[in-house]
């Protein structure tokens, strides 16, 4: 007796259908696999190898040969060399003799004399001296008036001047005696003195003196 299977051809179809969908899923997971490694790959690029640097060598240039050594002149034969003629001998030298007539040198000459110091001269001194001149030189053109002596008038009349080289100037009172005629008195004899002349420190120079001139019965 012949046996038969029931439902074969739906059986093998099934399972055909399966194969494929498994072979599109493996496929799809391949294909995204690979999707996934290009974009890490793209995110994450590898890092390219460091450069590699060339040294430079710079090779100078040859230098150029040297010149060749200029040709050697040949120097002329000496047709007739010196002979060297024999040393003569020189006379010696005649030594001086010193003459009797020679003059000796002259002796040292004396230091110097040491020159005294000035001395001191005081200024002070010297116009004390020339004032009394002064003083005296008035005294003795000194005149008393008559009429002053008539009325037994005496006193002091202060007449001061400016001195130059012998000559007097704007001469003024100072100081009254109290008698015009004796003031008046004063000042003739101030005019009319002869004065003595100044020694060298005062020489050019204008001084102001101040002179008393004393009018006094008693003659002094």
């Amino acid at each position: 007796m012949e046996r038969k299977y029931v439902f074969t051809d739906g059986l093998f179809t099934a399972r055909s259908g399966y194969t494929i969908i498994a072979a599109v899923i493996l496929e799809a997971l391949i294909i995204l696999a690979v999707a996934g490694v290009l974009i890490w790959e793209q995110m994450h690029p590898m890092p390219l190898p460091p450069e590699q640097k060339t040294a430079l060598i710079t090779i100078p240039p040859t230098p150029p040969p040297p010149p060749p050594p200029p040709p050697k002149t040949p120097q002329p034969p000496i047709p007739n060399p010196p002979t060297p003629q024999p040393l003569s001998e020189v006379p010696p030298i005649p030594t001086p003799i010193p003459t009797p007539d020679a003059v000796p040198p002259p002796p040292p000459s004396p230091p110097p004399t040491p020159t005294p110091p000035q001395p001191t001269v005081d200024i002070a001194a010297i116009r004390a001296n020339f004032y009394s001149e002064i003083h005296a030189a008035i005294d003795a053109a000194k005149a008393y008036p008559r009429q002053a002596i008539l009325s037994g008038a005496t006193g002091t009349t202060e007449v001061a001047f400016d001195y130059l080289d012998g000559q007097v100037s704007h001469i003024r009172i100072i100081r009254s005696s109290g008698d015009r005629g004796l003031d008046r008195a004063a000042m003739d004899a101030v005019t009319r003195a002869r004065y003595p002349q100044p020694p060298p420190q005062f020489q050019g120079q204008t001084l102001y003196l101040t002179v008393p001139v004393v009018f006094n019965l008693g003659g002094s």
